[in-house]
């Protein structure tokens, strides 16, 4: 079986944050054209069965678990409820109040608790016999709790709308990729003071 690389190692982005952005990108809405190729989006989890394997992948499943179509729909619910929280910019977040709403009604069936690990380090992890996605809520809570939670942001392109971490020191990008979104977005504003000016 061919694995591939999981998006959190091909972008580098911190551990505490790999199963989030895994998640929340398994969506891709990407639409652009690079070097005459076209991009062509997915959906990793866009079935009960591939959901199930993306979880294995990344040990989510015991052995001998399964997901059926009401964990699927929960699944595909989170995912775009965190997405539309994220699709807000971090200052404008605590005013988007129908996408914490959804968020917090998407997340109410992913219930955690407090584990206490051997050497004292505390964390949030699914409450047992419930859906181990939850980890995803876990890291959010983490990072949100550590500062950077404002760090994951939307690509501003409408072509891309990828969700990415922001390592810039003043954290003020506003694309996934300087050289891809944020030259396209700049000489489409380029061409049209250029027009303006004609």
């Amino acid at each position: 079986m061919l694995v591939s690389m999981r998006l959190s190692e091909k972008y580098d982005v911190p551990a505490e944050l790999e199963l989030l952005y895994d998640f929340v990108n398994s969506l891709d809405r990407r639409r652009y054209v690079e070097n005459g190729v076209a991009h062509a989006g997915s959906d990793e989890i866009d079935t009960p069965r591939r959901l199930e394997a993306w979880m294995r992948e990344r040990g989510l499943l015991q052995r001998g678990g399964h997901v059926d179509a009401g964990d699927h729909r929960a699944a595909l619910e989170l995912r775009q409820a965190l997405r539309d929280f994220l699709l807000n910019p971090p200052e404008d977040r605590p005013q988007a109040r129908e996408a914490a709403r959804h968020l917090t009604a998407a997340s109410r069936k992913f219930p955690l608790m407090l584990a206490v690990a051997d050497k004292g380090a505390v964390e949030l992890v699914p409450v047992p016999g419930s859906n181990a996605l939850g980890r995803v809520l876990g890291q959010m809570i983490g990072l949100a709790e550590m500062g950077r939670l404002a760090r994951l942001k939307t690509c501003a392109s409408d072509e891309c709308h990828w969700i990415f971490f922001d390592r810039s020191k003043p954290a003020n990008r506003h694309w996934c990729s300087s050289s891809i979104c944020g030259n396209r977005q700049k000489t489409r504003a380029y061409r049209v003071r250029q027009r303006r000016a004609s």
